[in-house]
């Protein structure tokens, strides 16, 4: 089996040799001698696996026994670096006497940069190693160096250096993700269309082109072709979960919640059950507000993956409209614990703690979001909305005007300023408002009169503005 590869046979099983010869050490709690070339197999066996305790305890003996191997330091700097401890692995390699043409060192070096959040020097840095690599290794480079490149939000130079990983990466669903959101947040999306149809033919067979592809129809809302697209990569590859996820939220988007049931139960008829399977089954039944199957499928998850916040959340959202908000409170505070940046949980506790006319608690969780993101307009309307519920409109103008000045002047934001100084009885700066927000954004007026219909829908010259902008936008 290894005529033509003697020499890679010879290293593999010398490596499996000293594995097994470590592992045996370990469990006898005796000690052993290695040359450094065994060390490097063995640490960086331990790291491929995740066994982070292993792979410490490798590196430890490693340099007790090799005290002045340049090759070990490094190896001690990249374990402190997945320990989490950048500081520590920039400190040792920049006083450590280490070759610097070794590629390894310029890629810890411009990892340790990367994890520091030095995007920049991470750059010049994994540049400067480039020249140690051979063509055909330089993928997991450019990979980083487009990496950083996002950081910097430069999508532009990132797209370049992901493309060139494609070259010779073996992992091209990683990568076409990246490059799907680097088109689309350059809103080059037609781009994205035929650089995927471009790989497409040059392999047809390449379902995460395919998958890439799917997600750029569903990007343009062209959700009849996305999910064929996504029937096709299930026709390649009928075992993988996305192309059933994918297929399923388009049809969710499309309000065709029965037809994403359909999808999700035909990947649990083919045995692939996740968390993931459950959620969305739960969250359409819940469309459907059919509660007792959307509770059995998010505690079906919950029991997949308790630390999953979608799953708690949905099942908050049961007991809300069930109105047992006591419950509905602790499960959207625990979707909270688990996703602590995720806004969402957020406004689900405020808005429960709303129903209950707790409106102090209520802005305390408006106020984190704030903290999270001060240019959300849909907090400063939310925020507002609540104030005009206890007639407090000149506290509600107030975080109103600071929210245009935050968020951009949001049309969602001045209909409702016009609002508020019409409850104020400013009808001349009501009128002006609503004047500015038909220019903006017309079909918004919907959301408007529903405000107050009482008020809004029954307001003569209101209404004629209305109509005025519809024949004459």
């Amino acid at each position: 089996m290894c005529r033509d590869n003697d020499h890679q046979c010879d290293d593999a099983e010398q490596m499996k040799d000293a594995i097994l010869r470590f592992e045996a050490m370990l469990q006898a709690q005796d000690s052993a001698y290695f040359d450094t070339e065994e060390f490097e197999w063995i640490i960086d066996y331990y790291m491929q696996q995740d066994d982070l305790k292993k792979s410490r305890k490798a590196v430890d003996i490693a340099i007790a026994q090799h005290p002045e191997d340049n090759n070990l330091k490094i190896k001690n700097a990249r374990q402190f670096l997945v320990e989490n401890h950048p500081e520590k692995a920039m400190s040792l390699l920049n006083d450590a006497e280490i070759s610097y043409e070794d590629p390894d060192y310029f890629l810890t070096l411009g990892s340790c940069y990367a994890a520091l959040g030095q995007a920049q020097k991470s750059i010049e840095t994994y540049f400067d190693a480039l020249p140690y690599f051979e063509e055909d290794e330089k993928s997991e480079l450019y990979n980083a160096i487009a990496y950083e490149y996002e950081d910097l939000f430069d999508y532009c130079s990132a797209l370049i250096y992901f493309k060139k990983a494609l070259d010779f990466g073996e992992y091209t669903y990683s990568i076409y993700h990246e490059i799907r959101h680097c088109y689309f947040f350059l809103d080059r999306t037609d781009d994205a269309l035929d650089f995927f149809k471009k790989r497409i033919e040059e392999n047809p067979h390449d379902s995460t082109a395919w998958s890439a592809l799917g997600d750029c129809y569903r990007k343009l809302e062209l959700l009849e072709l996305a999910i064929d697209t996504y029937e096709y990569v299930l026709a390649i590859d009928p075992n993988n979960i996305w192309p059933y996820v994918h297929i399923a939220n388009a049809y969710y988007d499309m309000e065709r919640f029965q037809e994403a049931i359909d999808t999700l139960n035909e990947a649990l008829a083919n045995k692939i059950e996740t968390s993931l399977i459950h959620t969305s089954l739960g969250d359409c039944y819940y469309r459907l507000e059919r509660s007792t199957e959307a509770c059995h499928h998010y505690k079906a998850a919950l029991q997949i993956n308790e630390s999953l916040p979608e799953a708690w959340s949905g099942l908050g959202f049961v007991y809300s409209d069930q109105n047992d908000s006591a419950k509905a409170i602790r499960l959207f505070d625990k979707a909270r614990l688990l996703d602590p940046s995720n806004p969402d949980h957020l406004y689900s506790l405020a808005a429960e703690f709303r129903k209950l006319h707790d409106y102090e608690t209520a802005y305390r969780y408006l106020f984190e979001i704030e903290a999270l993101d001060p240019t959300d307009p849909d907090l400063y309307y939310f925020i507002a909305d609540i104030l005009n519920e206890q007639q407090r409109y000149d506290e509600a103008i107030n975080i109103l005007t600071i929210g245009q000045q935050r968020a951009g002047n949001d049309s969602a934001l001045t209909y409702m300023l016009s609002y508020d100084y019409l409850r104020k009885n400013d009808r001349g700066m009501a009128l002006t408002l609503l004047e500015d927000a038909l220019k903006a954004d017309f079909e918004g007026y919907h959301d408007f009169i529903e405000i107050d219909p009482d008020l809004l829908g029954q307001d003569i010259e209101i209404l004629e503005m209305i109509e005025q902008y519809k024949k004459n936008p």
